[in-house]
């Protein structure tokens, strides 16, 4: 991209970590987030900001053999450091004692990258770091940073008990994609006149992580239309393979029932009951309860103070770009097998109002997380409810939000600002407060792409 953009706060903690292994002894900061949303850039950021005051080393855990990886990390010792390191060494215990024994006299950044992978190159790796940090980390100045995208395995490796780098780190660091306002600004410094629908797009398909943005607005793509049609400029697209290359590392071989139940919540199946129907499958709870515990995958939505017990429970995909993918990738896959890209074009246009219409929600819902003014963000519905002429009726309000002064809001969304309806939502609100915030005064209104 043009520039750098935002990643304020995580920077100043790093440069503030890297200050203390400078000046007191080694830090060891674990960064942690999903594929492609910066981790890497982050830490070159990082390095090449402060290499006038201590070098950095960039190690890539690659599936290659130790041997032939420990040579590589070699080299960049070499070269950056200007330190001897003999030919022929093919252990990484010896070369890590080594760079420990540098790091004595020397301060450094150490990034290592893709640091799951040591799992598969020889998982003894971790224990040899625990030792050898243990021994050395409080004699030396180096800022280990070591980072990794397979969240169940970094997970495992630095928060589990039995693990030998249990505790070791001395901060964690979770990555997340871009905010609403760092998405503006990048949209506007490549089409600085774009619209709504514009932005609205961008957040749809790649939910403010950063190589997803980077791909579209270096190849032009500004608006919607550009936006799918490069999506679907083959069937060897980027964004086609994405989701299956990053959750496939995740899940492991067991993918088929995790991909079948994230396709139904991308299409509208949002209750277990509903995906089990859909799935012709029964007890699928345990599964749900792994995608939503152990990878974080969705997310259980209740009504805004409901209790947690409630069974009035939706799931969520949490990541936009993956809703985006099995609403349309995953789903159309024959078309790609077919190179039938026009007719996959077609149907993410004639089906992109409808859906963008829920990621317009969800730009809401973020946008007033990130003002920091709200308590609780959610949604409020309330099916067989009765309407004001004493009928059955099923109620839904988009968001429901309650400020850390106790004032509550209560909006709906609308693409189109023509469709809102004042006395709709007052019989909404009428009805959610004779179940929750009884006597409270609700602020009430409507919010549509205008007000993104």
């Amino acid at each position: 991209m043009k520039q750098f953009y935002d990643r304020v706060r995580e920077m100043a903690e790093l440069r503030e970590l890297q200050r203390q292994a400078y000046n007191d002894y080694s830090r060891f900061v674990v960064l942690t987030g999903r594929r492609r949303v910066g981790k890497t850039s982050l830490v070159y950021r990082l390095i090449s900001e402060t290499q006038e005051d201590a070098p950095g080393l960039y190690f890539f855990a690659g599936r290659k053999t130790e041997t032939i990886l420990v040579r590589t990390f070699a080299q960049e010792v070499r070269e950056k450091l200007g330190e001897f390191v003999p030919d022929g060494m093919n252990s990484f215990r010896e070369l890590f004692q080594m760079i420990l024994e540098i790091g004595k006299r020397k301060k450094f950044t150490l990034f290592i990258d893709e640091f799951q992978e040591f799992d598969n190159i020889n998982a003894g790796i971790f224990s040899d770091i625990q030792e050898l940090w243990d021994e050395y980390k409080k004699q030396t100045n180096i800022c280990l940073i070591v980072s990794g995208s397979i969240s169940r395995l970094m997970e495992k490796i630095f928060k589990d008990e039995e693990q030998p780098l249990f505790g070791r780190d001395d901060s964690t660091i979770k990555l997340q994609p871009f905010n609403t306002e760092t998405m503006k600004e990048i949209l506007g410094d490549y089409k600085p006149k774009y619209t709504s629908e514009d932005l609205l797009a961008l957040w749809t398909i790649t939910g403010g992580v950063a190589r997803y943005i980077e791909l579209l607005m270096n190849n032009g793509c500004t608006d919607v239309k550009k936006m799918i049609h490069y999506v679907c400029s083959s069937g060897d697209s980027y964004f086609v393979d994405e989701g299956k290359k990053i959750l496939i590392q995740e899940f492991g071989k067991q993918y088929g029932t995790y991909f079948s139940i994230l396709d139904q919540i991308a299409h509208g199946d949002v209750t277990q009951s509903e995906i089990e129907g859909a799935l012709g499958m029964k007890s699928l709870g345990g599964q749900m309860k792994i995608l939503e515990e152990k990878y974080g995958i969705i997310k259980k939505k209740r009504p805004i103070g409901a209790k947690e017990g409630s069974q009035t429970v939706r799931y969520e995909i949490q990541d936009n770009f993956f809703r985006f993918w099995f609403r349309y990738i995953n789903r159309y896959a024959a078309l790609i097998e077919l190179q039938n890209m026009p007719a996959l074009e077609r149907i993410m246009t004639d089906d992109y109002t409808t859906f963008s219409g829920i990621a317009l929600e969800r730009w809401f819902r973020q946008k007033m997380m990130e003002s920091c003014r709200y308590k609780q963000i959610g949604g409020w519905w309330q099916p067989n409810g009765v309407n004001s002429k004493g009928n059955k009726d099923d109620f839904e309000i988009g968001i429901v939000a309650e400020t850390l002064e106790g004032n509550v809001e209560a909006y709906e969304v609308k693409r189109n600002p023509q469709k809102y309806s004042p006395a709709r939502l007052e019989e909404k609100v009428a009805e959610m407060k004779r179940r929750i915030f009884r006597g409270k005064e609700v602020t009430k209104g409507d919010l549509s792409m205008e007000d993104m």
